[in-house]
């Protein structure tokens, strides 16, 4: 799918794909390239507060007809985190009948300043981490079983600190841990963009009981 108009320029952003313990949410309402009213969230239940913090940006945006479109962070990331700011992102667009559209963590990253072409890796369950260098669908590998494809030499990302610094010697590492709401919409207008659902590369840690579901109610 080609990039978000730009013509549309009132846009409301959230990210709320990031997990462990430098984890923050994101809620940002931009016109153009103008920030009018941002919300940042320290913790992993910060997209928990998201239909709140979305009242107060709205309303500070001033904006009298609300959002043209609404741009969130697809993942890979948190579980609760993303299905709670897509749920949100998904009931906004129908609400103000505007398009609303999605983007990788990885995208919205490789926009920062510097990171253009950069591999991503963040922080992902059970020791692992998040990859997502640009040319191949995202996936969760342990420290030590990452690759970077040929000729990317730039990684970032909040999971840095776990690469083997023998193995990167040669890769240039950015201070960037997480997209500003500049970077986040503007992986939407390059595109390409993805639907408002969660992109989840692991599988749920969710199990049925052992006895089977209780059978429906008569």
């Amino acid at each position: 799918m080609a990039g978000l108009d730009p013509a549309l320029r009132r846009v409301l952003v959230l990210n709320g794909a990031a997990a462990g313990e430098g984890a923050f949410g994101l809620l940002a309402a931009l016109d153009g390239a103008a920030v009018l009213a941002l919300r940042e969230v320290p913790g992993r239940g910060a997209a928990e507060h998201f239909a709140t913090l979305a009242r107060e940006v709205l309303h500070e945006s001033g904006w009298p007809d609300g959002p043209e479109a609404i741009v969130a962070v697809a993942g890979p990331g948190s579980f609760t985190g993303l299905r709670a700011a897509l749920s949100l992102a998904a009931g906004l667009s129908m609400g103000y009948g505007c398009p609303g559209v999605a983007v990788t963590l990885g995208a919205a990253l490789r926009e920062m300043d510097g990171a253009a072409g950069a591999a991503c890796l963040t922080i992902a369950r059970r020791g692992r981490c998040f990859v997502d260098d640009g040319l191949n669908a995202p996936y969760a590998a342990a420290p030590e079983e990452v690759v970077l494809p040929a000729g990317v030499t730039v990684v970032t990302g909040d999971a840095l600190g776990w690469l083997d610094p023998e193995r990167f010697a040669g890769v240039r590492r950015l201070g960037v841990t997480r997209p500003d709401a500049r970077a986040i919409l503007s992986a939407a207008r390059r595109g390409p963009l993805l639907p408002l659902q969660p992109l989840y590369v692991d599988p749920p840690e969710a199990r049925l009981p052992e006895g089977g579901l209780r059978p429906v109610p008569v």
